[in-house]
């Protein structure tokens, strides 16, 4: 039956236009809040409308069916915040995500909706193919990695797809037109994860700033963090990843920064000079890395020039209880200052001298004076209200120096032997000691010198006799008391004996079929006791009193090294 519309008196026209709206509106479909149930939103209710926002949530699929018009309200979003949003449309039958004023009667603009959200409770299974999302403020990716195959973004008042560094979207086909930036916006930031950019089709984007793969070095702090006009300090820079820096400088004509040696990749030794016509005020700092370029916006303050007693440094900065020792105090307006010590600190000062820049003092550590550090308070009366410290640190005895073995037995054969230079106790500080021997035609040492670390007991160096004789193993340091031993070296070629004691206290030793090349060592008060002694090249060391047993010594080439007082038996 045909119905002629132009025939149609004005009441029949209202009646069939009424029927038809009603049928258009049982056509779409309103939803809001959150999705909890998986869930599919079939072309047969399209057009959906969301007035509020919709969240999927609690592990819930939403399924959006090819040709699927979503229109969405003012400020409305549809975030996956711990799910999967499957939108697989087609180039025939697209999926639509646009405003709710895109309609024929409407004027839609770009940012009329909210966003797209992929969180990082969105499943690997999200994914959306031949999508168009309209006149919204883009798709934004947080901590997600979403599939995107062929979806068009148009008219966002934002970017049209917004990464943080934590995401790792993939997709291919992606266009963007309209949107205020037609790529894939990325923040300035540090990468520390293991991320992928593997969108394509539009490209991505840095606005500003910089992207680091890794942490990026960082500046923590300059000490000390002001200057005066006209002044020349040594300085600390602290931060994190600033090792292998290049150069230093500051963003003020006036203030200058020069490397000094010693930087690691926490701290950075400077010498900074302002001049007198710096204006006073913050200036930053800019150190070239290994690992890029570091600023510290205003971390120095340049400050009006006023004299100032200043303590760059103490050299040495301990002192051993019971000792004495010269020191070098380094700053400046020193000349004419006084240093005042602590009071009950066992410690007492003689000797200053001063200068513009430098002190020089002797300081006396009682033997009861108690461990630990002390402030050395430095004030200059032609300076009035300026004042200095510095920091004195007092330590335990130094230990004593001893060798293993001791003393020291040789053949006269050129070969390395390994003695072991073994302090008393561990120390609180690094000990290095310089080795000589008296007369090196008899025996050498090597290394010339070994550093014991704080906290350690020993180190060895190789000793080698080269002939018949003694000589001393002499070791010096500047924090131990200096020490000789004996070295012995012994041989039977002209029936020269030279030999060292190594033994223990009191004991005996007891050998039968001596081996070749054999060394029996007795004690202090001991006997050896040789049984069938025929082995070649070897030697026998007595005691200083002491007895040694011997039975059909047959080799002669089986030394005696005879004690000071001595029984000797043979038989």
């Amino acid at each position: 039956m045909k119905v002629i519309w132009a025939a149609l008196r004005p009441p029949a026209r209202a009646a069939i236009g009424a029927l038809l709206l009603t049928g258009l509106a049982h056509a779409q479909t309103t939803v809001s809040g959150p999705i909890r149930t998986n869930q599919t939103w079939a072309a047969s209710g399209s057009p959906y409308i969301v007035d509020a926002d919709v969240a999927i949530e609690a592990g819930a699929v939403l399924t959006i069916e090819p040709g699927v018009t979503v229109r969405l309200g003012a400020n409305a979003n549809l975030v996956v915040s711990d799910g999967a949003l499957r939108a697989e449309g087609s180039a025939a039958t697209p999926i639509v995500l646009t405003s709710a004023s895109d309609v024929p009667s409407g004027s839609p603009a770009p940012g009329a909706w909210g966003n797209l959200t992929f969180m990082e409770g969105a499943a690997s299974s999200t994914r959306l193919e031949w999508v168009q999302v309209n006149y919204g403020k883009g798709i934004r990716i947080q901590g997600a990695s979403p599939i995107l195959n062929y979806v068009d973004i148009r008219n966002s008042s934002g970017a049209a797809i917004q990464v943080d560094l934590n995401s790792s979207p993939s997709g291919v086909g992606l266009q963007a037109s309209g949107n205020a930036v037609n790529g894939i916006s990325v923040p300035a930031g540090d990468i520390t994860g293991n991320v992928k950019w593997n969108l394509r089709g539009i490209p991505y984007v840095v606005a500003s700033g910089e992207v680091s793969v890794g942490l990026r070095p960082s500046i923590s702090s300059i000490v000390p963090a002001t200057i005066q006009q006209g002044e020349t300090i040594d300085a600390v820079v602290t931060g994190f990843r600033v090792g292998g820096v290049e150069t230093a400088s500051f963003d003020a004509a006036g203030v200058t920064a020069t490397l000094r040696p010693g930087a690691t990749a926490a701290t950075v030794p400077i010498r900074i000079s302002a001049t007198m016509e710096q204006p006073v005020g913050k200036v930053s700092l800019s150190l070239q890395t290994s690992s890029g370029l570091v600023k510290f916006p205003a971390g120095l303050e340049v400050v009006p020039f006023k004299p100032t007693v200043r303590v760059t440094g103490l050299t040495p900065s301990v002192l051993r209880r019971g000792e004495s020792g010269s020191f070098r105090m380094d700053g400046t307006y020193l000349n004419g200052a006084t240093v005042t010590l602590p009071a009950n600190s066992g410690l007492t000062l003689s000797g200053l001298q001063t200068t513009e820049t430098q002190a020089t003092f002797t300081l006396a550590a009682a033997a009861d004076a108690v461990s630990g550090q002390r402030v050395l308070q430095v004030a200059n009366p032609s300076v009035p209200d300026s004042t200095a410290t510095a920091a004195l640190t007092i330590i335990d005895g130094a230990p004593r120096i001893n060798t293993d073995p001791s003393p020291i037995s040789l053949f006269p054969n050129g070969k390395n032997n390994t003695v072991t230079i073994r302090l008393s106790a561990a120390d609180l500080i690094d000990n290095t000691i310089a080795l000589t021997s008296s007369d090196p035609t008899i025996a050498t040492v090597t290394p010339a010198s070994i550093t014991v670390p704080r906290g350690q007991l020993q180190a060895t160096v190789q000793v080698t006799g080269l002939k018949v004789g003694t000589t001393l193993l002499n070791m010096t340091s500047a924090t131990l008391q200096p020490i000789s031993y004996q070295i012995y070296v012994g041989s039977v070629a002209d029936n020269t004996l030279v030999d060292p004691v190594l033994a223990r206290p009191v004991g005996v030793v007891l050998m039968k079929n001596f081996e070749p090349d054999g060394v029996a060592i007795a004690p202090p008060v001991g006997v050896v006791l040789l049984h069938q002694g025929a082995a070649p090249g070897g030697v026998i060391n007595a005691s200083p009193v002491g007895v040694v047993l011997l039975r059909d010594l047959s080799n002669s080439d089986t030394t005696i090294v005879s004690p000071p007082v001595s029984v000797e038996l043979r038989e």
